[in-house]
């Protein structure tokens, strides 16, 4: 969920255009990993992945291409623009054969027939169950995950040398810091003219509200049990709009102003993701700080969770190379190729080798952490509804809106669109 710079780098050896889907040809010539799919020598691939993997996976890509004959190409898409572009192209039979994502897309693309089920095979094993959870759809598994991502909080311990008892205690010391003109924003939550229902579930959860009631003992969540307009997330509401009230949090606040104001020791508290650590690190020497969970509200008996997402490959049902490209995915599935893609963009490794070695990180360590007890980013298509009037009334309520009624209305929107 995090935000990806934009850019346009050139992979050197591999075209960075946006080609249709190839065709499989030839004769076969190797067998993957975890599947068994052979690739057709002479065919082509087309993927899709974004500036800050589009290097790795481009490397393996000219490797494993060279070796088994497959003309392969890497098209590089921002990451933000990625779902809109797959759902314009794909229906007609264009686009990538394999490109990544986030694991929430996962719902509503299996629903409109547009991914295909993904063979790990032997390498099941090797991922940590969560983000294999984030990929499966009605008992299939639509990704290869590659990472596993949530919010953390960090704090300047130059301005909050102590860790805050509480969202209320947060909101004291950061409105204090900013009258001494010691910070630019109380509490570094981004909210924009939408809202921002992701980055704000810490402070929802924290008062007792949820999206989808579960986990059972299977581990899994109830679409019938919306939480949203029930006890817990009016809750957040009313102290969320108290946070409104005293400008604590504002909806003009964006991703961007509170990471340049983080960068300039301007920020006291940052609620963000492992997507912004090389900020975080970069400005180390100036800006001292740790990586810690988000407390729970004053009075409150409930505790903060983030929301806990996944990102990995997926592959295009329309792709008619559908062999070629498992073929290619088996040879994703190592800890070498994993490695690559954590170093290019640190966020907790799937794949358990990986994510072993990562946690020497401390911000690594502490996402984790902070993570084991989320709530998972469900593949569910109804999330997306969720996400946008659920980020709708945080917005609204910041602006003077009554929380329990925005609230309320929120949930009855969910239940009408959902029906």
């Amino acid at each position: 969920m995090g935000r990806m710079i934009r850019g346009a780098a050139v992979l050197a050896g591999l075209a960075l255009a946006l080609t249709a889907c190839g065709s499989d040809s030839g004769s076969s010539s190797s067998s993957g990993d975890a599947s068994g799919a052979t690739a057709a020598s002479g065919s082509s691939l087309t993927i899709w992945a974004d500036e800050q993997r589009a290097a790795p996976i481009g490397d393996l890509a000219k490797q494993w291409g060279d070796e088994n004959g497959v003309n392969v190409t890497v098209t590089q898409i921002n990451f933000d623009d990625m779902k809109d572009q797959y759902n314009q192209q794909a229906p007609n039979g264009q686009g990538p054969d394999v490109f990544i994502g986030a694991n929430d897309w996962a719902g509503e693309f299996q629903k409109n027939g547009l991914i295909a089920p993904i063979d790990l095979g032997s390498n099941t094993d090797q991922f940590v169950q969560t983000s294999i959870d984030g990929f499966t759809v009605d008992g299939q598994t639509y990704g290869v995950p590659f990472a596993v991502e949530n919010v953390i909080m960090f704090r300047n311990t130059a301005l909050a040398p102590n860790a805050p008892a509480s969202i209320n205690e947060m909101a004291t010391t950061g409105l204090a810091l900013q009258a001494a003109g010691k910070t630019q924003y109380p509490i570094g939550m981004q909210v924009g003219d939408k809202g921002d229902a992701y980055h704000a579930f810490p402070f929802y959860s924290a008062a007792g509200g949820y999206f989808y009631g579960g986990p059972n003992a299977e581990g899994q969540y109830d679409p019938n049990d919306m939480g949203v307009g029930k006890e817990g997330s009016l809750t957040f509401a009313t102290a969320w709009g108290q946070l409104g009230q005293q400008g604590a949090v504002k909806s003009t606040f964006t991703g961007d102003d509170l990471k340049n104001a983080w960068a300039a020791g301007q920020l006291a508290y940052w609620i963000t993701g492992p997507w912004n650590a090389e900020t975080v690190k970069t400005a180390e020497a100036t800006v001292p700080y740790v990586a810690e969970a988000v407390p729970g509200w004053e009075g409150v008996s409930a505790k903060s969770i983030p929301i806990v997402g996944s990102q990995g490959f997926y592959l295009n049902q329309n792709s008619t190379n559908k062999t070629t490209a498992q073929a290619f995915l088996d040879a994703t599935m190592n800890t070498e190729f994993m490695n690559s893609i954590y170093t290019a963009d640190p966020r907790p490794p799937a794949w358990k080798d990986s994510a072993s070695a990562a946690a020497s990180d401390p911000i690594i360590k502490a996402v984790g952490e902070y993570g084991l007890n989320g709530f998972p980013n469900l593949p569910w298509p109804q999330m997306s509804i969720v996400y946008e009037e659920v980020g709708l009334a945080q917005k609204k309520i910041l602006d003077g809106a009554d929380p329990t009624a925005t609230m309320t209305e929120a949930g009855a929107n969910i239940t009408a669109r959902t029906a």
